[in-house]
C-alpha cells in the first residue's frame, strides 16, 4: 500500500511538472481524491504516518514547482511582451530610417540638379568672358601685328632706298676708278668695263684625265664655272709636263668654248711617242689656261 501511494504520488509531480499551472491545480485535486480513496480501503483503515509525510513533503515540492513555474511563465510573459515592443519599435525605426533615407536621397537629388544647375550657368558665363577676352586680345593683337607691320615696310623701303642709294654711289665711283683689265673686244657683246674679270687656272699634273682622239690624239675638257662668267671670254691655254709636250701639235687650240668650259684636242709629237695609252698622264701633261671675261 505504500509503495502504490508513492508511485501515484511521483507520477502525478512529473505530470504537475509537466503541465501549466491550470492543469496542476487539476492534478493535485486527482492526486487528493486518489489518496482519500486509498485510505478508505477497507485493507487499511490505519492510515501510515511516514506515508503522510512523504505526501506532505511532495505536495510542498509541487506548490514549489508550480510556484517557480508560474514565476518562469511570468518572466517568459514579459520577455514576448518586450520582444514584441522591441519589433515594434524596430519596425518604426525601420519606417523611420526608410522615410530618412528617402528624404536625404530627395535632398541629395535636389542638391545635385542645383550644383549642376550652378556649375553649367558658370561655365557658361566664364566662357563668354573666355571669348569676351579672346576677341578682344585677337583684335589688339591685329592692332599690333598691322602696327609693327607698317613700322616694317617703312623701315625696309628707307633701307631698301638707303641700300639703292648706296649703290648707285658705288657704281659711280667704281665707273670712276681707273681699271688695269681692259677688254678691247669680246666673242659676245662688250659688258661694263667694271664686270671685267681675269680668271687662271690649270688642271693640275695628277689629276688631269685625257681621252683619247682619232689613232695619235688626245682630248679634254676644262671646267672654268668657278670663274662666274655671264657672257662667252677670250681663253689662251698651253700645256705643261715634264717631256715631249713641246712637240706636240694643237696645244693652243680651243674648241667650243662656253662660259663654263672649253676642250682642248692635242696630237702626238713623232712616232713613237704616242701620247695615248696613259703616256699623257705619265709625262704629266696638264693645261694652264687663262680665261678673261665678264661677270656683270
Amino acid at each position: 500500500q505504500h509503495y502504490y501511494i508513492t508511485n501515484n504520488l511521483r507520477k502525478n509531480n512529473q505530470l504537475l511538472l509537466m503541465a501549466s499551472p491550470v492543469n496542476m491545480i487539476l492534478g493535485f485535486m486527482l492526486l487528493l481524491a486518489s489518496v482519500s480513496s486509498t485510505n478508505n480501503s477497507p485493507r487499511n483503515n490505519i492510515i501510515d504516518e511516514d506515508d503522510v509525510a512523504d505526501l506532505k513533503d511532495l505536495l510542498h515540492s509541487s506548490m514549489q514547482s508550480i510556484i517557480l513555474l508560474n514565476d518562469l511563465v511570468t518572466k517568459l510573459t514579459e520577455k514576448v511582451a518586450d520582444l514584441t515592443i522591441s519589433f515594434a519599435d524596430t519596425k518604426a525605426d525601420m519606417r523611420n530610417l526608410k522615410t530618412t533615407v528617402e528624404e536625404e536621397r530627395a535632398n541629395l537629388k535636389t542638391t545635385v540638379e542645383e550644383k549642376m544647375t550652378n556649375l553649367k550657368t558658370t561655365v557658361e558665363e566664364d566662357m563668354a568672358n573666355l571669348k569676351t577676352t579672346v576677341d578682344s586680345e585677337m583684335a589688339n593683337l591685329n592692332t599690333t601685328v598691322e602696327e609693327e607691320m607698317a613700322d616694317l615696310k617703312t623701315t625696309v623701303e628707307k633701307d631698301m632706298a638707303d641700300l639703292k642709294t648706296t649703290v648707285e654711289e658705288d657704281r659711280a665711283d667704281l665707273k670712276a676708278t681707273p681699271r688695269e683689265v681692259m677688254i678691247v673686244s669680246e666673242e659676245e657683246e662688250a659688258g661694263e668695263a667694271r664686270c671685267a674679270r681675269v680668271c687662271a687656272g690649270t688642271t693640275g699634273r695628277g689629276t688631269t684625265s685625257w681621252i683619247e682622239y682619232s689613232s695619235t690624239g688626245i682630248q679634254l675638257s676644262v671646267d672654268i664655272s668657278d670663274c662666274g662668267f655671264v657672257k662667252v671670254p677670250t681663253v689662251t691655254t698651253s700645256v705643261e709636263g715634264t717631256g715631249y709636250h713641246w712637240k706636240a701639235t694643237g696645244l693652243a687650240a680651243v674648241y667650243h668654248t662656253t662660259t663654263t668650259s672649253f676642250n682642248m684636242n692635242v696630237d702626238g709629237p713623232v712616232s713613237g711617242y704616242d701620247p695615248q695609252d696613259g703616256n699623257a698622264e705619265s709625262w704629266g701633261w696638264n693645261v694652264e689656261w687663262i680665261s678673261v671675261g665678264y661677270i656683270c
